[in-house]
């Protein structure tokens, strides 16, 4: 199975060239993999973030604080009898 590749181009600092190069040669790799690998992270974690977020607004099975402190409060109660 081949992956199809898009071209971009984007711009560097020297300094941030350099230091790619750099590890690109010490992990015997591309700096395109090195950048296709940082990108595929920051999609990943957005992606992952999002489920996140839709995950705490869903309240279904949930219990307000309120109504936690109010259901420990009933507990003690029996307990203590």
């Amino acid at each position: 199975m081949s992956t199809s590749l898009k071209r971009t181009t984007i711009f560097l600092t020297v300094e941030q060239h350099e230091k790619l190069r750099r590890l690109a040669f010490e992990q015997r790799t591309s700096m395109a993999k090195l950048l296709r690998d940082a990108a595929l992270e920051i999609i990943e974690d957005e992606e992952d973030i999002r489920e996140g977020l839709k995950a705490l607004s869903d309240t279904a099975g949930t219990m307000t604080w309120e109504q936690y402190k109010k259901r420990r409060a009933e507990m003690k109660r029996r307990d203590d009898l």
